[in-house]
């Protein structure tokens, strides 16, 4: 009798899949993460924004205007005490 269970139970590896909601949505969605990262490695960051038009994107020479330009570190706001 528990042989005839066994038979008739599935696989492990659907049971897996079904505990952790892996479906055709997830294969998909891993597929066009491996895409979009294998994109950002042969064109380099921020090319979907380049080619959006984005400006701005792509280029870590700009600096935000809400960043200071220098900020000296010896001040005793910053000293561990």
């Amino acid at each position: 009798y528990i042989q005839e269970l066994q038979d008739g139970a599935p696989d492990q590896w659907q049971v897996t899949k079904q505990l952790l909601g892996i479906n055709v949505f997830t294969y998909i969605l891993a597929g066009l993460i491996a895409f979009f990262l294998g994109l950002n490695l042969i064109l380099g960051p921020g090319w979907l924004g380049q080619s959006m038009g984005m400006e701005g994107t792509g280029s870590f020479t700009q600096i935000s205007d809400s960043l200071p330009d220098s900020l000296d570190l010896s001040n005793s706001d910053f000293l561990l005490q």
